[in-house]
């Protein structure tokens, strides 16, 4: 185990977990590399006061020209000055630049794989996590703590113009909506049966940053919604993502 002084800020919840698929995606990639890092938990309310005051730039820039904060964000104290990052994609790149595995074969992402990532990025974000919401935000809710609860609350009304239990579908919608997710799940069992490769993850039994992606929503899904969603997914693509996930649990700790 590389001995760094990394601190990974992520979002608390009521559980003894995180529930964020993307600050997941970062903390398999930091256990998958067997970096030594710490937590600091920040709740959704206070990440844009932290980010600030630690110097992590902005994810993005809104519309109106306001920074936008957002986590994960990475803190490395390990060299002088420290290195501060934001956004999943961008630190698991730097991770991997900066501590590269002598074995190149566990490179989570190659260079030579960069646009491939980005187009199966570009999948999840559009086939599963942009419809997650009419589904999932009830369970996103009760697994916050109580005071996220109220900023999600207001965050998320004020954007969609509805009460949170109205966004909800229910009955015969919510479960046509669970199929068209599980189609686009099916989709991605398809491809990964084409691959030459023996194992359950996308590149055989070594991580990739498809993994770190796809892994973290799987982790969200079993610990917000382990009564409903993970449910339905470990029936879907033949047990697939069961499978997926027991090899995945290897790189699951919390630090």
């Amino acid at each position: 185990m590389a001995v760094t002084k990394i601190i990974l800020l992520d979002i608390p919840t009521v559980l003894p977990v995180p529930t964020s698929p993307n600050t997941w995606k970062v903390r398999l990639a930091l256990n998958y590399k067997e970096l030594t890092y710490e937590t600091k938990w920040v709740e959704t309310a206070d990440i844009e006061s932290v980010c600030k005051s630690l110097g992590i730039p902005p994810t993005s820039v809104l519309p109106n020209g306001t920074p936008k904060y957002t986590l994960p964000a990475l803190i490395d104290n390990t060299f002088s000055p420290p290195a501060l990052l934001s956004d999943s994609t961008p630190i698991i790149e730097y991770l991997e630049r900066t501590y590269p595995d002598p074995d190149s074969s566990r490179a989570l992402c190659p260079p030579t794989s960069r646009a491939l990532h980005a187009l199966f990025e570009y999948h999840v974000a559009h086939s599963i996590t942009a419809q997650l919401l009419p589904v999932m935000i009830m369970h996103m809710y009760d697994k916050k703590t109580p005071r996220d609860r109220i900023h999600f609350r207001q965050r998320t009304e004020a954007a969609l113009g509805k009460k949170l239990e109205d966004i909800e579908l229910r009955g015969k919608e919510r479960e046509e909506h669970w199929m068209k997710i599980e189609g686009a799940f099916d989709l991605l069992a398809s491809f990964m049966q084409t691959g030459s490769v023996a194992g359950e993850l996308f590149t055989g039994s070594n991580l990739s940053l498809a993994d770190c992606t796809l892994g973290g929503l799987l982790l969200a899904f079993r610990y917000d919604s382990p009564d409903e969603a993970w449910i339905k997914v470990s029936s879907w693509s033949n047990g697939k993502w069961t499978r997926y996930m027991a090899v995945m649990a290897r790189w699951t700790a919390v630090e």
